[in-house]
């Protein structure tokens, strides 16, 4: 199942939802109004997605939850979340279907991509790097919201309600999955914002890069800082980074 958290998408939501149903005929799609005011929710049933909706907006995080829910109550062995404001292409998803495996998380990953704000670069590192050393291996765009999750990276929800409300549920369930046997893999995506962001981010650098470091220091802390998962992130950072220039080479 392929599932879309939205809030106030209203100008992209519609165009999205078709793109996505012509790059994955077949697959369903639900979107997950978090109480929008702006009529995403209509738009995108017109569409031809299904749509849940929240009672207000509850954040990103609760929005992915409710849909994983859905989904998983649906018998989905898999699910794949890509954003509501269009900075993912749908086209896209079947390269990031075909690395699904039943221990593996997706990512798709904009580490190679120009493009992206310089601050929301930044930001986007230092998570990468707390992120990694908590989950023990090289976790490539770990703020990246498009993904493939199989069913068994989702089977323990209820542990994250009432907190991990906005973008730290995604941090959050990359290191529980790794702790838990399931690592990621990256698929390079392009970095989409200029000209395709038809609102500012909900995304707040500073505020939202806070809370998951915070998040990530109580579970280090939880195993002593985990030096051994540090030397492992480490590790595979300096792999892809190698990989990456021998890919840049002519």
């Amino acid at each position: 199942m392929i599932l879309m958290p939205a809030f106030q998408e209203a100008a992209t939501i519609g165009a999205l939802v078709a793109r996505v149903l012509d790059a994955m005929p077949g697959t369903p799609l639900l979107v997950v109004d978090d109480g929008s005011t702006d009529g995403t929710g209509a738009i995108a049933e017109a569409a031809g997605a299904e749509v849940v909706t929240a009672p207000a907006n509850e954040g990103k995080g609760a929005a992915l939850r409710r849909g994983m829910r859905a989904a998983l109550a649906r018998g989905a062995s898999y699910v794949a979340t890509l954003d509501g404001d269009g900075q993912h292409r749908p086209e896209d998803l079947p390269r990031l279907v075909a690395l699904a495996r039943p221990d593996r998380i997706v990512i798709g990953s904009r580490r190679r991509s120009p493009g992206q704000p310089a601050a929301r670069r930044r930001a986007n590192r230092v998570a990468d790097f707390w992120v990694s050393w908590a989950a023990g291996h090289a976790v490539a765009d770990s703020q990246s919201g498009f993904r493939i999750y199989p069913a068994a990276a989702l089977a323990e929800l209820a542990r994250y309600e009432g907190r991990a409300r906005r973008f730290s549920f995604e941090s959050e369930i990359l290191i529980d999955a790794s702790r838990a046997g399931i690592v990621t893999e990256a698929a390079d995506i392009p970095a989409l914002y200029a000209g395709t962001l038809r609102r500012p981010s909900h995304f707040r650098p500073v505020a939202d890069i806070a809370r998951i470091v915070i998040m990530v220091g109580g579970k280090l802390l939880a195993r002593g800082m985990d030096p051994a998962g540090l030397r492992r992130s480490l590790a595979g950072r300096r792999r892809m980074e190698q990989e990456g220039r021998n890919d840049a080479s002519p």
